[in-house]
């Protein structure tokens, strides 16, 4: 699409001239036929003629064509229409003042003719404009892929601009690569690519950085992220420079980066929901595995509780055989808990019942319900005074269990394993610590994701879901977790709880 007035030189003078020799045999037709059939006719009458004459020229061949019909014309009334004729002289003086009327209206009407003429070239190429973005648009909006949306721009660029044009994209290893490859353009300057997309900047012809090559690298920006490069190669280089058509290249590619903006978009929506459905998958057989599971589980530890009572009593040999039995029983109904639980958090089913507990109340539930499975007594170091904290006893002791559980696996039989307690600006600080091997480099965050283990598989026992429930049940109780390396050695689990405005000292006794 060319705009109004940035046509070739060449192609707009022989406009020109061609109108100009128009306008001569124009009023030379004009002029035979007033002289064959028009004699009688007045010479206001002739006048009119001839200006009828300049609105042709002026709307065929625009503004200089009709000065020069103006002119001719003018000099044809008065040789042929006024006497003396043959001569430009005349016998009454008052056709000067025809002349110069003659002259000044044509000039005027000639003038608001061409610009008429050019409004409406205007209004043509805009009609163009609009249209070419509109089906550019509509082709971009259909395309399901990037070679799709390349293809698309390349098509339009070329009809537009009658220029040749590449898209390049990155690839996963952040180098730029066409989508496709277009025949006879001139090869680009990758550095100059790079630069371009990085800065989100244009680049080549027509710019400050290259400006000397013969095509021109336009980044696909929308927003603040670069998708791509356009590198466009016109045939006419001029021709691409006039701001108008500038303006249309750059919505063009801003087009191009909307559509890949929107692949991008659905690309991740369509992980999104891929992941959601398999995690919902997951869960739900988690779920239902884990119910199954729970009923033979608690028949069969009432059972080995049974058995290892009876074979120590009869001071059997098996009685610790028999334990072993319990104790593995029971680690296993405790991640047949923990995978119930999982499935409650992810699906949302997840209640609090909260309520005001004392912190020794519930570190030393935690550590009962631990204590055949504990090699080493535990060091506490809790606040003197009485502290209440707003939690689902429960809850935070399956919180407790968890990371003690933890250090016990993780530490190795003969670590210290402590819990610290204090309260700091109406926040109680819980830590749970151990003074093992501590948290691989890079983990920290890392261990609270599910499934995530901190050995290999075979190492540890477990399935990596114990950090992720204190996780999520120290999120849903308005606190934080967070895991580091102690600077004595071993790992440390903070627990960051609100601890809220507590009940008075009467009214809680009375509540217990």
């Amino acid at each position: 699409a060319q705009t109004p007035d940035n046509r070739p030189f060449k192609e707009k003078w022989r406009g020109q001239i061609q109108g100009c020799l128009v306008a001569v045999a124009l009023c030379a037709i004009t002029t035979l036929i007033a002289m064959q059939w028009l004699v009688t006719f007045d010479a206001a009458n002739l006048v009119m003629l001839y200006l009828l004459g300049v609105v042709v020229i002026a709307l065929l061949y625009g503004r200089w064509p009709s000065v020069v019909a103006t002119v001719i014309n003018v000099a044809s009334f008065d040789l042929f229409f006024i006497a003396p004729r043959g001569t430009l002289a005349v016998s009454d003086v008052q056709y000067l003042l025809t002349f110069a009327v003659m002259l000044t209206v044509g000039l005027v009407i000639g003038n608001l003719t061409a610009g008429v003429r050019y409004q409406a070239r205007v209004a043509r190429y805009r009609e163009q404009r609009t249209r070419h973005l509109y089906e550019m648009s509509k082709a971009l909006a259909v395309g399901r892929s990037e070679h799709d949306i390349a293809a698309t721009s390349e098509r339009f660029i070329a009809s537009t601009f009658q220029a040749r044009s590449q898209i390049l994209l990155p690839d996963a290893n952040g180098k730029l690569l066409p989508l496709t490859h277009q025949q006879g353009m001139t090869p680009w300057d990758d550095a100059i690519a790079r630069w371009s997309f990085d800065k989100g900047q244009p680049a080549g012809a027509g710019t400050d950085t290259l400006p000397g090559v013969p095509y021109q690298i336009l980044p696909l920006k929308s927003a603040d992220k670069t998708y791509g490069l356009a590198i466009v190669e016109p045939g006419n280089l001029r021709q691409l420079m006039v701001p108008e058509q500038q303006r249309l290249l750059e919505t063009f590619t801003l087009l191009v980066a909307n559509a890949l903006e929107r692949l991008t978009l659905t690309a991740s929506e369509e992980q999104a929901r891929l992941a959601s459905e398999r995690e919902s998958i997951r869960n739900a057989l988690l779920a239902a595995l884990s119910h199954d599971l729970r009923t033979p589980l608690t028949v069969l530890f009432g059972q080995a509780e049974i058995l290892t009572l009876d074979l120590a009593s009869a001071g059997s040999p098996h009685a610790r055989q028999a334990s072993e039995i319990r104790q593995h029983i029971l680690n296993t109904t405790r991640l047949v808990n923990n995978l119930l639980d999982m499935a409650r958090i992810q699906s949302g089913g997840f209640n609090l019942k909260k309520e005001w507990l004392t912190l020794e109340e519930v570190v030393g539930s935690a550590l009962q319900m631990l204590e055949p499975g504990l090699l080493h007594p535990i060091t506490l170091s809790l606040p003197q005074q009485l502290t209440l904290i707003h939690v689902d006893g429960p809850l935070f002791e399956r919180v407790l269990i968890n990371l003690l559980e933890n250090a016990v696996k993780y530490a190795g039989p003969q670590a210290s394993i402590g819990i610290d307690a204090a309260v700091k600006d109406d926040r109680l600080q819980l830590d749970v610590w151990d003074n093992g091997p501590g948290i691989p480099a890079g983990q920290e965050q890392k261990i609270f994701d599910k499934f995530a283990r901190g050995n290999k598989e075979s190492a540890v026992p477990g399935v990596g879901l114990g950090l992720a429930i204190c996780h999520a049940i120290v999120e849903v109780h308005g606190g934080t977790l967070t895991a580091y390396n102690r600077p004595q050695g071993g790992a440390c689990f903070r627990v960051t709880l609100p601890q809220g405005k507590p009940p008075e000292l009467d009214d809680f006794h009375e509540d217990m």
